[in-house]
């Protein structure tokens, strides 16, 4: 086989492998966009981080959001906050803190802002919602 057919596979070879990324890509973040729709949406993603708190805690004194800020794209924000509380709902402590340092994602869709887990990627769902154009 000659150099240009080889050169001409590989690259074929190249394009089919990340056009099935790309649809996997795709079908993961639309999907994904699709379970996030039933979600409770905030108005912003810090009104988010405190209504997390408030389920998540039991006797919070205080909350102070230390960081508020986008990750690689605009509709995808992530929140840091500190809380005072006597303790936590999965009954977990501070770690020696006399507070807890939550941190969690928040991305942007029609009526506003809904929390997304770690587990389900959140930098993957913004990435496919921006590269597809989707809506959520």
């Amino acid at each position: 086989m000659s150099r240009g057919k080889k050169l001409l596979l590989g690259v074929a070879g190249l394009a089919l492998a990340a056009g099935v990324v790309a649809a996997g890509l795709l079908v993961y973040s639309a999907g994904q966009l699709r379970v996030l729709k039933g979600q409770v949406v905030y108005a912003n993603p810090e009104d988010g981080m405190r209504a997390l708190i408030a389920k998540s805690y039991s006797g919070v004194n205080k909350v102070e959001i230390v960081h508020s800020g986008r990750e690689l794209f605009d509709e995808l924000c992530f929140v840091e906050a500190h809380v005072w509380a006597t303790g936590r709902a999965d009954g977990k402590g501070f770690s020696g803190r006399e507070y807890d340092n939550p941190g969690s994602f928040f991305l942007r869709v029609e009526d506003g802002w809904v929390f997304v887990p770690e587990g389900r990627l959140p930098e993957v769902i913004a990435f496919g919602k921006w590269l597809f154009g989707l809506s959520g």
